[in-house]
């Protein structure tokens, strides 16, 4: 599990490992589970959040973008 209190703009964002595009995992049905190559995650205001993600359970993972 990884988590981050941050400031973000509004916009969008996507998960990505090692800096790449090979592994990249978006929200494709805005249910907080991550598909790869899944759509992007919607920020709909800038402000402080916290981000979580969780990697636990191979093939289910899932994130949290919380406004603070």
């Amino acid at each position: 599990v990884w988590e981050i209190t941050t400031n973000l703009s509004a916009g969008e964002m996507k998960f990505r490992a090692n800096d790449a595009w090979a592994i990249n995992l978006g929200d494709s049905g805005e249910d907080g589970t991550l598909e790869q190559d899944g759509a992007k995650i919607k920020i709909a205001e800038a402000g402080n959040y916290t981000v979580r993600l969780d990697l636990h359970v191979p093939g289910n993972y899932t994130y949290s973008v919380v406004k603070n």
